[in-house]
C-alpha cells in the first residue's frame, strides 16, 4: 500500500488512514499523530499546528487558542495564558497585547484590559503592560501605592512621580526625600528650587537622570536651614534686595548707598550735637527752657498726640507681622511698603534700619538679650540719676523718672513682643520621621535643644519684669493717686474752691452746682479735668499716664490701654492658628473700641477723636486681613483698600499738628507784622534821605507836587503806601537851560515784569500794575509848563 494507506493481514485492498493518523508505504496499520500535530485522512505524515493553535494526540485538526491565551510557537500541544499586564481579545492569538498606558491587566488570561481612571480614579494611570495602576497623572505623585495630590510648590508638569522623585519649584522648600510636606519660603529669593540641566532635552529625561533636591540643596548660596531662612556665616539678610529679601555676602562694598547715607547722617548729627554741647550748651538750654515754658500747653498736647500716633503705628506694624506669622496673608503691598517706613523704629529694631547690620549681630538671642538688657540698663541709669539729683537737692529730679515712664509707654509692647516670641515654635513634618521643631522667629534655634531651654527660662523672667511687672507698677502708683485726682479736679480750668463758692448767676458753672456737694459726681462730670497745677500731680513722674484724662478714669485708663496693646501684640502669640489669632485680635479690638466710645476718657475732643480714629484703624486693618484670608479680594481691589488704609494713617498723623496750629498762626502773624514794620521803617528811612536834599521838604501825604510860575504838575504812585509827598519850597527858574531835576530812589520788590517807556512826560515804567507807576497831570500852559519827574 502506498503511504497514507494501510491493509490488514490477508486483506486484498488498501484502506486510507483516518484523520489524525498517518502511514508509510506498505503499512499494515496507521499511526496516530503526536500532540501538536494533525492530519487529514490518507495522510502520509502529520503537520505541525500553526502558532496560535494546538492539538492533542491523534488530532485531525488543530484547535485555536481561546481568548486570553496564546501560542507563539508551532507544533504545540497547548496554549499559554496571557500573563498579568497582557491580554488577547480573540482566539488563535500567537501573542498577547500589552495593556496600553492608562490601562492594566491584573490577572492572567485576561481577554481585555481595564481602565485606571474608571476603576481607580482619574488620578491614576499606568505604563505599558501594567498589571496595576502603578503611576499617577502629572498633578499627583505615588506614595505607598496611592496617588496623592501634589502640594503647591511641586513641579506638576511631568507625571510618573513618586514621593522620592518630586521636584520642588522656586520659592518652596522640602526637608527630605521622604517628606510629604512642601512649604512656601518666607524669603522666596533664598529658595531656588530644583535646577534644570540644559544638557537634557526635556524634563522627562532629566527626571530619569537627576535625583530630587531637598533640604539645603534647595537654598541659594549663603542661605540654609528650614525654609532657607538662616543666613550662613558671612552673609546677612538684605531686605532691600532687588529680587526680594535674600541672604547676601557681608561685603561692605556691596552695601546699599542708603546704609552709608544713614551712617553718614548719624555721624554728622552726633558731631553737631557734640559741638553744640561743648560750645553752646548753657545758652541752648536756657533758650530751649524758655521756649518750653512759653509753649507749655501746646507742647504737652503735641506730646500726647504724638504718643497716640506712635502707639497706633506700632500696634498696626506688630499686628500685621503677627498675622503673617500665624499663617495669614500679607497686607496690601502698598500698605506694607508704607508700614516699612515705621518698622524698625516703633518696634525698637533700630539696627534693622541699616541694611547689613546683621553681619555685626545675628539671631534672635541677640535681639532678645539686647532689647531687655538695654531696657534694664536704661532704667538703672535713670534711677541712679534720679537718686543722685534728689540727694543733690535738685527739685526737678522727678523729671528723670517722667522720661523713663514715657519711654516705657512707647516701647513696652515692642520689647514684650520680642520676649513672647520665645514661646512660639514651628513644627515641620509633624508625625513623620523627619519631624523638627524650631523657633518661629529664628529657625536656627532647635526648640528641643538645651540652649533653647535656657532661653525659655530667661524669657519667663522677662515676662514677669516687663509685660506683667511694668503695668502692675503703674496700676499701684496710679491707684495711690486716685483720691488726689478726684479731690483736685477742676471744671474747664476753674478750681474746685471756685466751684464751691459759685452761685447760680455764674452761667458757666451753673450746670455743675447741683452736685457741688458730691465730690464723686463732680469728678465724674464730662467737664472735669485733672488739675495739673496741683503740687503733687505737677511733680509726678506718672504725668504721661494721667495727663489729659478725666479724673474718674485717670487711675486706670492708661493701664487698660497698655493691656489692650499688649493683648494685640503679645497676646496673639498664644494663638497657635490663624483662626485663633483672628478671633482673639478682633475680640480685643472691638471691645476696646466699645469701651473707649462709651467712656470718652480724655478731657478734650481732640484726644477723644484721635484715639477713636486709632481704635478704628486697628479694627479696620484686622477686618481687611480677614477678608483677604477668605480670598474675597481681587489683587486690584486689595491694593485700593491699601490706599484707604494709608489715607486713614495720614489723617491721624495730620491730627498731630492741631495742638500747635494756634502757635503756628501766631508765628505767621508775627512774621507778617514784622514785615509791615520793616516796610514802614524803610519808608521812613527813604523819607529821611529825601529830606536831606536842599529845598525839599517831605510830608506824610503820599503824593508829589511842584509848582513854578503859576503852572502845576503832579505825579503820584498808584500804590500810595510806597510814596511820599515832596514839596518844592524853593523852585528855581526852569525857563533857563538848567531845569529842576529831583531823583527819588525807593527800593521795592515786585513779582512781575514791566515794560519801560514814557507816559505824559513822566519817565519810568509805563505798563502793568507797578507799585511805582507814575501818572502825569499837566495843568496850565506856557514854556516849560508842568513838572518833569524822574522815578
Amino acid at each position: 500500500c502506498v503511504s497514507g494507506t494501510y491493509s490488514d493481514a490477508a486483506s486484498s485492498a488498501c484502506t486510507k488512514c483516518d484523520g489524525g493518523t498517518w502511514s508509510n508505504a506498505s503499512a499494515a496499520a496507521c499511526v496516530s499523530c503526536v500532540a501538536g500535530k494533525s492530519s487529514g485522512s490518507g495522510a502520509s505524515e502529520c503537520s505541525n499546528c500553526d502558532a496560535g493553535k494546538f492539538s492533542g494526540g491523534g488530532a485531525a485538526t488543530c484547535s485555536s487558542c481561546a481568548a486570553g491565551n496564546y501560542q507563539s510557537k508551532s507544533g504545540q500541544s497547548s496554549c499559554k495564558s496571557c500573563t498579568q499586564g497582557r491580554y488577547s481579545s480573540s482566539t488563535g492569538a500567537s501573542s498577547c497585547q500589552e495593556a496600553a498606558p492608562g490601562y492594566y491587566c491584573a490577572d492572567v488570561g485576561m481577554t481585555t484590559s481595564y481602565s485606571c481612571s474608571s476603576d481607580e480614579g482619574g488620578e491614576y494611570t499606568s505604563s505599558n503592560g501594567a498589571s496595576t495602576c502603578d503611576k499617577c497623572v502629572s498633578s499627583y505623585y505615588m506614595n505607598a501605592g496611592e496617588c496623592v495630590k501634589k502640594e503647591n510648590g511641586v513641579d506638576s508638569s511631568v507625571g510618573d512621580t513618586t514621593l522620592s522623585t518630586m521636584w520642588i519649584t522656586q520659592g518652596f522648600y522640602r526637608l527630605s526625600s521622604t517628606s510629604t510636606h512642601v512649604y512656601e519660603c518666607p524669603y522666596p529669593a533664598n529658595c531656588v528650587g530644583q535646577r534644570y540641566d540644559d544638557s537634557y532635552m526635556n524634563k522627562s529625561s532629566l527626571y530619569m537622570n537627576r535625583s530630587s533636591l531637598v533640604g539645603d540643596e534647595l537654598c541659594s548660596k549663603g542661605s540654609e536651614g528650614p525654609l532657607c531662612t538662616v543666613c550662613s556665616p558671612g552673609y546677612f539678610m538684605d531686605t532691600h534686595h532687588d529680587g526680594g529679601a535674600k541672604c547676601v555676602e557681608c561685603d561692605t562694598t556691596k552695601l546699599p548707598w542708603s546704609t552709608w547715607a544713614m551712617v553718614a547722617l548719624f555721624v554728622v548729627a552726633a558731631l553737631a550735637g557734640l559741638a553744640a554741647a561743648v560750645f553752646k550748651l548753657q545758652d541752648a538750654r536756657k533758650r530751649f527752657r524758655g521756649f518750653v515754658r512759653s509753649n507749655h500747653d501746646s507742647l504737652g498736647r503735641l506730646s500726647d498726640t504724638f504718643t497716640v500716633a506712635w502707639v497706633t503705628m506700632q500696634t498696626l506694624v506688630l499686628v500685621v507681622q503677627n498675622h503673617k506669622d500665624s499663617g495669614g496673608e500679607d497686607a496690601p503691598n502698598l500698605y506694607m511698603d508704607w508700614l516699612s517706613n515705621f518698622d524698625g523704629i516703633v518696634t525698637f529694631e533700630f539696627l534693622a534700619i541699616f541694611p547689613g547690620t546683621d553681619c555685626l549681630y545675628k539671631g534672635y538671642i541677640w535681639s532678645l538679650m539686647g532689647k531687655t538688657l538695654a531696657a534694664m540698663a536704661f532704667t538703672a541709669i535713670c534711677l541712679a540719676l534720679y537718686y543722685y539729683k534728689k540727694r543733690s537737692g535738685d527739685k526737678m529730679a522727678w523729671r528723670v523718672l517722667k522720661k523713663l515712664v514715657w519711654v516705657s509707654k512707647l516701647l513696652l509692647p515692642a520689647i514684650s513682643l520680642t520676649i513672647s516670641r520665645t514661646f512660639r515654635c514651628n513644627v515641620y513634618d509633624e508625625d513623620e520621621s523627619t519631624e523638627i521643631k524650631v523657633l518661629l522667629v529664628d529657625q536656627s534655634v532647635d526648640c528641643d535643644s538645651s540652649d533653647y531651654q535656657l532661653i525659655f527660662v530667661y524669657a519667663i523672667i522677662m515676662v514677669v519684669l516687663f509685660p506683667v511687672g511694668v503695668p502692675l507698677i503703674w496700676l499701684i502708683k496710679l491707684h495711690a493717686l486716685r483720691e488726689r485726682f478726684e479731690a483736685t479736679g477742676k471744671v474747664q480750668g476753674v478750681t474746685r474752691e471756685t466751684l464751691k463758692d459759685a452761685t447760680a448767676s455764674d452761667s458757666d458753672l451753673a450746670p455743675h452746682l447741683n452736685d457741688k456737694n458730691d465730690d464723686h459726681d463732680r469728678a465724674s462730670s464730662s467737664k472735669m479735668v485733672v488739675d495739673m497745677e496741683d503740687p503733687v500731680l505737677s511733680d509726678s513722674p506718672l504725668q504721661s499716664l494721667f495727663r489729659g484724662i478725666k479724673p474718674r478714669y485717670a487711675a486706670y485708663y492708661e493701664v487698660f490701654d497698655m493691656t489692650r496693646r499688649l493683648a494685640l501684640t503679645c497676646g496673639t502669640m498664644v494663638a497657635d492658628s490663624l483662626a485663633g489669632f483672628v478671633l482673639f485680635s478682633l475680640s480685643v479690638a472691638m471691645l476696646s473700641l466699645l469701651a473707649h466710645t462709651q467712656l470718652l476718657p480724655f478731657d478734650t475732643h481732640l484726644m477723644d477723636n484721635m484715639n477713636s480714629v486709632a481704635h478704628w484703624q486697628v479694627l479696620i486693618a484686622l477686618v481687611v486681613l480677614l477678608i483677604r484670608d477668605a480670598s474675597m479680594f481681587e489683587d486690584t481691589e486689595y491694593e485700593i483698600v491699601g490706599l484707604v488704609l494709608i489715607a486713614t494713617n495720614l489723617l491721624m498723623l495730620c491730627m498731630l499738628l492741631i495742638p500747635v496750629v494756634p502757635q503756628l498762626r501766631a508765628e505767621i502773624n508775627k512774621v507778617i507784622d514784622g514785615g509791615k514794620t520793616a516796610m514802614t521803617k524803610r519808608r521812613r528811612q527813604t523819607m529821611a534821605q529825601l529830606s536831606s536834599i536842599p529845598g525839599v521838604h517831605v510830608l506824610e501825604n503820599p503824593s508829589f507836587r511842584g509848582s513854578q510860575g503859576g503852572h502845576e504838575g503832579r505825579a503820584e504812585a498808584k500804590d500810595r503806601s510806597m510814596a511820599a509827598e515832596v514839596e518844592m519850597s524853593e523852585v528855581p527858574d526852569r525857563s533857563g537851560t538848567n531845569p529842576l531835576n529831583v531823583d527819588i530812589e525807593v527800593e521795592v520788590e515786585v513779582d512781575a515784569s514791566y515794560v519801560e517807556g514814557e507816559t505824559g512826560g513822566i519817565e519810568g515804567p509805563a505798563m502793568g500794575f507797578n507799585p511805582m507807576h507814575a501818572a502825569a497831570d499837566r495843568r496850565g500852559s506856557g514854556a516849560g509848563g508842568g513838572v518833569m519827574g524822574a522815578v
